[in-house]
């Protein structure tokens, strides 16, 4: 008899854990395990699956920590990355540059003095800035909201994003319209960049791009010849993908 009731009380606890799981696994994720899965999806962001996954995520995180530095930075990077989808519409592009923009000054005034703020800061008002066109950024005050962030980023941490800050300086110098470009400048940052991270690809894009503008189509193509044997996953997979695109549609340019 005792054995029975010991074994109906092993059953009863057995039914009453097994019921407990569904409401154990409905749990909903801390801040920790959303910044988490924002990291791991930022890896895969050329994925629009993995993207959108983060950009509901990334709201999520926010309604829960609107005041939270590692949240406030990690979804500025995510309406980002949205923005710099190949194909947007430049009204989109605006829009959620602007978002990641705000965002991004949320982060800067919960910490001022890290740099991830600064740079998402930097990106996001860059894409809002493209989207309304270089010289209409330019005559609306755009420049010195995206100077602002970018040169404190620079001085927080140039080494920052695989050595993305200097050529993000070189894209600038690049992007100026006439007389305000500067190609010396630009390369002057695309070497820093690489003496950063030698495997940056999108420094050695903007290399090419300046060789051939300025006649000199054997190192462009040589260049872009790198770009194109060069491995992915050296240090951001998504990237790497995007510049070896973009550095093949420039390659059947060059003469």
């Amino acid at each position: 008899m005792l054995g029975a009731v010991r074994r109906s009380a092993v059953i009863a606890l057995s039914i009453a854990a097994a019921l407990c799981l569904p409401a154990l696994a409905a749990e909903p994720p801390t801040v920790a395990e959303l910044v988490a899965r924002l990291d791991a999806l930022h890896g895969r962001r050329d994925d629009p699956a993995a993207l959108a996954e983060a950009r509901g995520l990334a709201d999520r995180a926010v309604a829960l920590a609107p005041n939270d530095y590692d949240v406030l930075w990690r979804a500025a990077r995510v309406a980002f990355t949205d923005s710099d989808v190949p194909g947007r519409s430049t009204d989109d592009r605006s829009k959620l540059g602007k978002q990641g923009y705000d965002l991004a000054q949320r982060a800067i005034a919960a910490n001022p003095n890290r740099v991830e703020g600064h740079y998402w800061a930097a990106l996001g008002i860059g894409s809002y800035a493209e989207g309304m066109g270089v010289v209409r950024a330019l005559a609306n005050g755009i420049q010195g909201k995206f100077l602002r962030p970018l040169e404190r980023a620079t001085a927080l941490d140039e080494r920052y994003d695989h050595g993305s800050i200097p050529a993000v300086w070189a894209a600038y110098y690049l992007e100026l319209p006439w007389p305000k470009r500067d190609r010396d400048k630009a390369a002057e940052q695309c070497r820093r960049a690489l003496a950063i991270n030698n495997a940056n690809l999108r420094a050695r894009f903007y290399l090419a791009r300046i060789a051939n503008d300025e006649d000199r189509p054997a190192e462009a193509r040589a260049l872009l010849a790198e770009i194109a044997a060069a491995p992915v996953g050296r240090y951001d997979a998504p990237e790497e993908r995007r510049v070896k695109k973009e550095a093949a549609a420039l390659a059947a340019k060059v003469k």
